[in-house]
């Protein structure tokens, strides 16, 4: 029995081309079904390869998706997720990075309020853990036809219960 581990390049430019990569001839030996199950596809920035090869050619991990359940600790919480989608479009909601503070403020915003303590509560400090994750969806199914990755990026800002936001700010937010 061979140990495979399934990995993803995000940029999608480079894959592995060994033993178990896409269209390799190990793949011949594996029934369709099996295939199906294992969700083997030839998609640019996927691949297999067998744990034994991964320790040989990789020496560190960067984990870039962070999910709630990757994070679990019952001990002290319970992770939510939520999600919010927004999209960027030149002259209405592309308002570039903060170095164009007169188009900044037309990005997508999301309000999101934190309530409840959830570290340490014997520490002596009150925090509540927030996890933000950047997503371009189908950005590698665009590349195939000749776009490039965007440059994104997020701001994040504290708003003191105090602070009242202005008229104009919830109709281009999204609240939890």
């Amino acid at each position: 029995m061979v140990k495979l581990i399934r990995i993803r390049n995000p940029w999608g430019q480079v894959e592995w081309t060994g033993a178990w990569s896409d269209n390799s001839m190990e793949w011949r030996h594996i029934s369709d079904e099996d295939r199906e199950r294992l969700s083997h596809r030839s998609e640019d920035g996927e691949f297999w390869m067998s744990f034994s090869d991964f320790l040989r050619h990789y020496s560190r991990l960067e984990i870039c998706n962070l999910t709630p359940d990757a994070l679990s600790d019952d001990s002290i919480s319970k992770w939510a997720l939520s999600k919010f989608d927004g999209t960027w479009r030149r002259g209405s909601t592309a308002g570039g990075c903060r170095n164009f503070p007169n188009s900044f403020w037309t990005n997508p915003q999301f309000l999101i309020r934190l309530d409840e303590e959830d570290d340490d509560p014997d520490d002596g400090e009150a925090g509540c853990s927030l996890v933000v994750g950047l997503i371009q969806k189908n950005r590698r199914r665009m590349r195939k036809l000749g776009e490039d990755m965007h440059t994104v990026g997020f701001a994040i800002y504290e708003v003191p219960d105090e602070v009242r936001p202005p008229a104009d700010f919830l109709p281009l937010t999204s609240c939890l």
